[in-house]
């Protein structure tokens, strides 16, 4: 699986929430979402936990991200996808990579959101 994400702000998947705070500081607003995760907003960033206050996915705002080693700009990545992921699939706008670990409603500019690969069968079940 060839997964984008590694951190941002040097942050791994499975940091508990403290980490977090303490690299990127007091965030903007808290929240619980629609599906459970509690949130920390920071406006341009948005970090997800699960129940265990594990650290299991992001929200960005990015005009353009790297994956396999090229530059992709936001308003090309779902061709890009389709192009090199045999198992992207659409979720309520959403569109899910399995094999970069991430989903992006294409409608909303620049968001892109990466999750931990254990999270993959929410998205498919939401």
């Amino acid at each position: 699986m060839h997964r984008p994400y590694k951190s941002i702000n040097e942050i791994p998947f499975d940091s508990p929430e403290s980490e977090v705070i303490k690299r990127c500081g007091s965030p903007d607003r808290t929240g619980v979402n629609s599906i459970g995760l509690k949130e920390l907003d920071y406006g341009e960033s948005i970090y997800r936990f699960d129940s265990s206050g594990k650290f299991v996915e992001v929200t960005v705002n990015l005009e353009e991200l790297a994956l396999d080693f090229e530059v992709v700009q936001f308003g090309e990545l779902e061709g890009y996808l389709t192009k090199n992921d045999v198992g992207i699939f659409n979720k309520f706008g959403f569109l899910v990579s399995p094999k970069f670990g991430l989903a992006f409603d294409p409608d909303h500019k620049h968001w892109v959101t990466f999750f931990r690969e254990t999270k993959l069968e929410d998205w498919r079940n939401i």
